[in-house]
């Protein structure tokens, strides 16, 4: 049985239904600590003193640590964001830790705070770190072709600011991390997405050797991003279990995970376009602003968005300048897509400006833009790889219905109803960097993948062990997939930029390869011919042996094979395409709007489990609507965080998603990589915010004609005003 390909549920849904699956806080070590932070009110202040003598005092309290005690609490001697961390308690009761946390005195001397990034780029704004002598953290120039010369041909010309708004990845599962040393090796679990990179950083920081540290990732309930980097906690809270000889743990409570885990998008694009009167796009220049908070940690966010904005159209000449500004905000930093969703946003915003500003369809104007022939470099050297998407795009609304749902909306505004239909269509850059995958053969013939991705809801498990089982030919029922743990794997990256399966699922194939290979021979000694490897067995001379004999032999002593092989993967970037339309309900009398329907088209190269890509899809668009209509992390003037928790942060909830339809493109563009996957895991975040936007729009437009819209999210308050 071929099993790539096929809706295979889920192996890991047996456990973590049942509620057997451990997260962070469900591991309870005997005697454990508990960790907990005296944080800043002030979003920006001097830290004058702090005191913790009271703390010390306080019942249950084993150890407290502040600045200037090995711990680098407040670099600088000052706080850049509310909720950034000044000392550290460590109790043996949780309610003990609280009531203790609350005795620490700290004077601040309060500093004007910067939460607009265009007020902090105007001369003598207040200086987030002073030691740059600036607001702007980062700049680059992107370019290609002859800017000035198109602009001058160009027959219309349009220009404007589109903006997406900041939001918190308010993932199930806070941030938390255990840290426990028993005299010698430190273990360290944490909710994260990098378990290698925290292996490293933390040896570094405790100057431990590499062997001597080990770091865990157990269950995790999302992170979408704001897990994918070493945050501080859980270098402090390693630092106190390696001092203490303890076993300490930190779980962050929604309102201070909310306050201190990066927050995503808050990229704003200041843009000039010039075209032909047919509708091509001549030229494209302007600056992505992102508001990189206290800190640059979003390395590359506008440099991303910049270099994919001219997305899936044949745009020859572009300048486009990245600035990354610091303000007093909780830091940015990557959330589901990192850049990609932002610069879909932006050019689908542009093209749908530019037909209107010319009188052309929507559908037309992305015709006569697309690409034709792939691969193909865009004009900041970004080289899609492969596809079809003149024809993708054709077929995806085709199947999608896009026409048909365009007159039901007509005939229902007829009737009173207002609906709204909008479309997008995005490229998106995924996969990059090694990866690593161990796979031993079992004495009983079964097999065990050890992986460096790291699954956070995904079912990377069950697609892993698909590709492993098609390669080996074998029942899936045969392969164990383990992740998540630097113990048996030796390095890795992790999984984010939608690159697990086809970096981690290619390291995992390549093992399998090199396992059969050193089994042939194996099996060559033992059949006295050089046999061929089918259906899980080699066979030659009219005798064969399943791959579980030889692994068999080998275990008995009489013909030798390495059982444990590792592979490392390079995987370069490839690029997914799609179509994706939306369908709105508008509400005049309350502004609200209801999505109602949402369907994909995608070009992913090889699906290797349908049902796991449609859940990704599900996931990824109801994430894009939240973006077009609910959520938004707002600060005041003062840099306080109002929306600190769910109660004033509109998540969406079942309630609130629209009926899916997820179709895969035919034919599929299959990437290089061993698997022939492009990544699935953003592409609906990607798409989605855009194509809801417009369906948004659309029923406006049905009302007061005219109306544009250029930043999200869309509320009830802006459609009033919008009404008139």
């Amino acid at each position: 049985m071929r099993y790539v390909g096929k809706p295979v549920p889920r192996v890991e849904d047996d456990v973590i239904l049942s509620g057997r699956a451990q997260y962070l806080d469900d591991i309870e070590p005997p005697g454990v600590l508990y960790a907990g932070f005296v944080r800043s009110p002030y979003a920006h202040a001097k830290v004058l003193r702090v005191d913790l003598s009271d703390v010390r005092q306080s019942k249950g309290v084993v150890a407290a640590f502040g600045p200037g005690e090995g711990f680098d609490f407040a670099p600088g001697g000052k706080v850049r964001y509310q909720g950034e961390a000044v000392a550290m308690v460590v109790a043996r009761d949780r309610y003990l830790l609280q009531d203790a946390i609350e005795r620490a005195v700290v004077d601040y001397e309060p500093l004007p705070a910067v939460v607009d990034m265009f007020e902090a780029m105007r001369e003598g704004a207040p200086l987030v770190d002073e030691s740059l002598g600036t607001n702007i953290a980062h700049e680059a120039v992107y370019q290609g072709g002859d800017v000035e010369k198109a602009m001058r041909e160009a027959e219309v010309r349009i220009e404007g600011r589109i903006s997406t708004q900041r939001l918190v990845p308010s993932a199930m599962e806070p941030r938390g991390v255990l840290a426990v040393y028993d005299g010698h090796s430190l273990t360290i679990w944490s909710s994260t997405q990098v378990p290698f990179d925290i292996r490293k950083e933390v040896a570094r920081h405790l100057d431990l050797p590499l062997s001597r540290v080990r770091a865990i990732q157990p269950f995790v309930g999302g992170a979408f991003g704001s897990k994918l980097l070493v945050y501080p906690e859980e270098l402090w809270v390693s630092k106190a279990a390696y001092l203490m000889k303890a076993a300490v743990k930190w779980v962050a409570a929604r309102t201070e995970d909310f306050k201190t885990t990066t927050h995503g998008r808050a990229l704003v694009l200041d843009y000039k376009v010039g075209a032909a009167r047919d509708g091509r796009v001549l030229a494209i220049e302007g600056i992505v602003y992102a508001d990189a908070g206290a800190y640059y940690w979003g390395e590359g966010l506008a440099d991303t968005a910049a270099r994919m904005l001219p997305g899936p159209y044949d745009i020859r000449h572009g300048r486009v300048r990245a600035v990354a500004v610091l303000t007093n905000k909780t830091p940015l930093s990557a959330y589901r897509g990192a850049g990609r969703p932002e610069a879909t946003f932006f050019i689908e915003r542009i093209m749908d400006r530019l037909a209107d500003e010319l009188g052309l369809d929507r559908v037309e104007i992305r015709r006569r833009n697309l690409v034709r022939e792939l691969p193909y470099t865009n004009v900041f050297g970004m080289t899609y790889d492969t596809g079809d998407y003149p024809g993708t795009f054709e077929r995806g609304l085709e199947r999608l219905g896009y026409r048909q749902l365009r007159r039901w909306a007509d005939e229902e505004f007829k009737k009173g109803r207002v609906l709204g239909v909008g479309f997008s269509i995005y490229v998106e850059i995924t996969t990059f960097g090694f990866e690593v995958a161990v796979l031993r053969a079992e004495r009983d013939g079964s097999f065990t993948l050890y992986t460096a991705v790291t699954p956070h809801g995904q079912g990377l498990a069950t697609a892993l062990a698909q590709v492993v089982a098609d390669e080996l030919e074998v029942s899936m029922e045969r392969v164990r997939v383990v992740w998540g743990d630097t113990a048996y794997v030796p390095d890795g990256i992790g999984t984010m930029g939608s690159r697990s399966i086809t970096a981690g699922g290619s390291a995992a194939v390549l093992a399998a390869r090199k396992l059969k290979e050193g089994l042939a021979k194996a099996a060559e000694k033992l059949l006295g011919c050089r046999p061929e490897y089918r259906e899980g067995s080699f066979t030659c001379g009219g005798n064969s042996l399943s791959i579980s004999d030889v692994v068999k032999a080998v275990y008995r002593g009489k013909v030798e094979a390495n059982l444990t092989v590792e592979a490392v993967y390079q995987a370069d970037a490839t690029f997914p395409f799609g179509v994706h339309v939306a369908v709105v309900e508008l509400d005049p009398e309350t502004g609200f709007v209801k999505p109602l329907l949402y369907k994909s088209y995608d070009d992913v190269g090889v699906v290797v489990n349908p049902l796991l890509a449609a859940g990704q899809v599900m996931g990824g668009a109801l994430q894009g609507v939240a973006q077009a209509l609910y959520e938004e992390a707002v600060y005041d003037q003062s840099g306080n965080l109002v929306t600190a928790n769910l109660a004033f942060y509109y998540v969406p909830t079942a309630a609130e998603a629209p009926r899916y339809e997820v179709h895969f493109a035919e034919p599929r563009h299959p990437s290089k990589h061993p698997t022939g996957t492009k990544g699935i895991g953003e592409a609906a975040t990607i798409a989605s915010t855009p194509a809801v936007v417009a369906a948004v729009e659309d029923a406006i437009r049905r009302l007061k004609p005219g109306v544009r819209i250029d930043k999200t999210p869309v509320t009830p308050e802006e459609i009033w005003r919008a009404l008139g």
